[in-house]
């Protein structure tokens, strides 16, 4: 079991680490796209266009079939349009509430998510991220059989013995503490792409046929085409209004089916924000004159169950409160792979010099110090890219993506150039904090208007919010590269501490940590 825990989790350990941090990050990303989207800042108030919205979204996708408004909520004042075509790149853009034209682009907040769950790389980082989950499974059942003194480690932390002991007292405790959260996230985030992992069920049953398969998790009843154009097409923005007078609180999006067709059939779905598993009800309007059609039934249990479960994951329930458990929480699965890793690393160089051996872990602590110093330098770097890019940069939103894999490149190359005389934690450390204490002061020049006082004056919380914790997060890495300017042990009186441990552990293997 300490065998299988220490590998189950070391091969993926960089992955999971980038995956915990783009989780982690997006439990705020409507927070983080409203605060990357300055236009939305200083929205006059008036009523919501959803109609022009729709004009806007047809005009960039004049061959979809469906179309998908989600109108503004507390946590994203603007309108958010989807297109899925076949074939096609998928369409996800900002439309300005009063008139319906695009806000200019921006990969905002949503980056962190899709980088969470494919590493950015499309359908082989699915399978990536899922190997990786499934793997993280295996490291966190085994960590709790191989950690007898599970509630002991729960309250050991011994800073002030510093090295490999302090380490891995980080290690225990952050990965007791959080072991339920770890554990469900774990679950839920393979469960939630099931379909793609587990693909015999839809070959066999639907014969391959994926839109007959989610047809049938689907209570919603789907209109036959008439094959002609129709008369004309139902406002929006009534259709809206009276499906949050039925719903009796707002809707999550509006869904525009056979839009060139006049079966045309628009939907309302609950937001069913106080909900894990999100709304239930769901209200069928024709899309002519927009006539109340009635109510689609509940989804079937089986579907339910998985709703439940893909929300548990979301974190789309339960206010700030929640999203700022499951941000603490993700932080803590972040604290937990570094500091396995470092174990892992550290243990087996200070063996290798005690026995007088060469070293060859140089490159490969070099990597870890690039992932684990380097990613959220990366991060905090997009978020300066986003204020310094001019706004009417084409592309825009690519050159805001690219500015996050050079930075992260540039550290990757550093850790390897100042490995063996600098101090290659201490200085990536110390550049996250200078770049997180500065983005106030960065936001406050480029976009006075967003700056952090002006929010607090106009009572915005959502960009203060994103200003405060900034500087929290500084204050934190500027900690963290203090603690790393503090002298190195001495090698030989480490190697003696881990050659003990080593014998200790070996005499007890049911106790043996990774």
């Amino acid at each position: 079991m300490a065998w299988l825990h220490t590998w189950a989790g070391l091969i993926v350990s960089w992955v999971l680490f980038a995956i915990f941090l783009g989780g982690t990050l997006a439990c705020f990303d409507k927070e983080l796209d409203y605060w990357m989207r300055p236009a939305l800042h200083q929205l006059a108030p008036g009523p919501i266009a959803m109609d022009a919205a729709a004009t806007t979204l047809r005009e960039m996708a004049p061959h979809a079939e469906t179309l998908y408004l989600r109108p503004p909520s507390a946590r994203d004042p603007s309108i958010h349009g989807f297109v899925f075509e076949p074939g096609k790149p998928t369409i996800d853009v900002a439309l300005n509430p009063r008139d319906g034209t695009r806000i200019p682009p921006t990969v905002g907040g949503n980056f962190f998510f899709v980088l969470h769950y494919n590493l950015q790389a499309g359908t082989p980082g699915v399978y990536l991220v899922g190997l990786a989950g499934m793997l993280m499974l295996l490291a966190l059942v085994s960590g709790v059989i191989i950690h007898r003194r599970v509630f002991k480690d729960f309250f050991v932390f011994r800073p002030q013995a510093g090295g490999q002991r302090a380490w891995l007292d980080g290690h225990n405790l952050t990965g007791v503490l959080g072991l339920p959260f770890h554990l469900m996230i774990a679950y839920t985030g393979v469960i939630i792409m099931m379909s793609t992992y587990m693909t015999a069920g839809v070959q066999i049953g639907y014969h391959g046929d994926l839109a007959a398969y989610y047809a049938a998790l689907s209570s919603t009843p789907h209109p036959v085409e008439q094959h002609r154009l129709p008369s004309r097409v139902a406002s929006l923005n009534k259709i809206l209004h009276d499906a949050v007078q039925r719903l009796g609180g707002p809707a999550q999006y509006l869904e525009i089916e056979h839009v060139h067709d006049a079966s045309i059939t628009i939907s309302a779905l609950a937001a069913g924000n106080d909900e894990v598993a999100g709304g239930r009800r769901n209200l069928i309007y024709d899309g002519t004159d927009g006539h109340f059609r009635g109510e689609s039934e509940s989804p079937p249990a089986a579907y339910r169950t998985y709703q439940f479960l893909s929300g548990l994951h979301r974190v789309q329930f339960g206010g700030a409160a929640i999203r700022w458990l499951y941000f603490l929480l993700g932080t803590a699965g972040c604290v937990m792979l570094a500091t396995a890793t470092q174990v892992w690393i550290e243990k087996r160089q200070r063996k290798a010099e005690a026995a007088g051996l060469r070293s060859g872990y140089g490159l490969v602590r070099a990597l870890n110090i690039a992932v684990i110093a380097g990613m959220p330098l990366a991060s905090v770097a997009l978020l300066w890219a986003n204020r310094l890019l001019p706004g009417n940069l084409a592309v825009r939103a690519s050159w805001e993506a690219q500015s996050f894999y050079a930075v992260w490149l540039l550290a990757t190359i550093w850790a390897v150039l100042r490995l063996r005389r600098g101090k290659p934690w201490r200085e990536l450390f110390g550049m996250t904090a200078a770049l997180l204490l500065a983005l106030p002061l960065l936001n406050a020049l480029t976009e006075p208007r967003s700056s952090l006082l002006a929010s607090i004056v106009d009572h915005d919380w959502v960009l203060a919010g994103v200003d405060a914790t900034a500087l929290a997060l500084g204050l934190g890495f500027a900690w963290l590269a203090w603690l790393n300017t503090r002298p190195r042990k001495n090698v030989r009186r480490d190697a003696r501490i881990g050659a003990a441990s080593a014998s200790s552990h070996a005499a007890r293997p049911r106790e043996k940590s990774a």
